[in-house]
């Protein structure tokens, strides 16, 4: 019985640590169709419980963007990357993490600039379960009312168990004004033009998507940082905007090894 309870107060603690961002309403899909999504798994070592903790997008063969909030009250000794497997907590291939290097404006309430770089001690082989997103050039131009996909692991329902097999939403861009009027009674999250908003009736992220990326064709144009209510159509999903953040993330990633095959050493900007 003891070891039970030990068990309760471990979830318990996780569903209470862990960064709050999960796909609903969206479809499965495979890991072939979006390589350069990653997981975060985290282990909680007192009872062995290792769980999803939040998502990424491979921008080279050594890093990831993400959000910064996705580290909130973690202990990266415990943190691991699991990229080229359609299933979060099995496959594919698992990497550890060297650093991680968090926006130096990053603020989590209000929440703003929720983007990091993530260094990986060892580098991935690109293939056909593993490959990267590219960088938008600085102050990338994106339509209102643009369709953009992002993909994560989630909840078939708010109130369901959690998947382990990958999902994809499409989601429409708004505009930065009226996002800033959903959210203009919040002291939770500060919008601005380093966000993109998006939302479509009855989808969007909830507990557990931290840093899903949002992509437009092979680009990787925002990464999850927020939401209010996940299956309420008032409030749009809020990502930090990649393309406020490009130089930034080239200053930072730098991956100090030599160039090897079948690798990519830094992020690429797209043309």
């Amino acid at each position: 019985m003891a070891s039970v309870a030990y068990l309760l107060l471990a979830f318990l603690a996780f569903a209470s640590a862990a960064p709050e961002n999960r796909i609903v309403g969206g479809d499965h899909v495979t890991i072939e169709e979006f390589p350069y999504v990653i997981a975060f798994t985290y282990l909680y070592p007192g009872p062995g419980i290792t769980v999803q903790r939040s998502v990424g997008a491979l921008v080279s063969s050594w890093h990831a963007v993400t959000s910064a909030f996705s580290f909130t009250g973690a202990i990266l000794d415990n943190m691991k990357v699991r990229a080229g497997s359609t299933n979060s907590l099995s496959g594919g291939i698992l990497v550890d993490i060297e650093d991680v290097i968090k926006h130096p404006d990053y603020t989590e309430t209000p929440r703003s600039n929720d983007i990091a770089v993530v260094r990986f001690k060892t580098p991935l082989g690109i293939s056909n379960v593993i490959n990267v997103l590219f960088l938008p050039p600085q102050n990338y131009y994106i339509s209102d009312g643009q369709a953009v996909k992002i993909v994560s692991w989630g909840f078939e329902t708010e109130q369901g168990p959690q998947l382990q097999t990958l999902k994809t939403v499409f989601l429409n861009k708004i505009n930065t004004a009226v996002c800033q009027a959903a959210f203009a009674n919040s002291d939770k999250v500060a919008i601005s033009d380093k966000n993109i908003c998006a939302i479509a009736p009855g989808k969007g992220l909830c507990t557990g998507d931290s840093g899903a990326p949002m992509a437009i064709s092979n680009v990787l144009v925002g990464s999850h940082s927020f939401f209010e209510d996940c299956l309420g159509d008032d409030y749009p999903d809020v990502f930090a905007r990649t393309d406020r953040y490009t130089n930034w993330i080239l200053d930072v990633a730098r991956a100090g090894n030599a160039r090897q095959a079948n690798m990519i050493n830094a992020p690429i900007v797209a043309k």
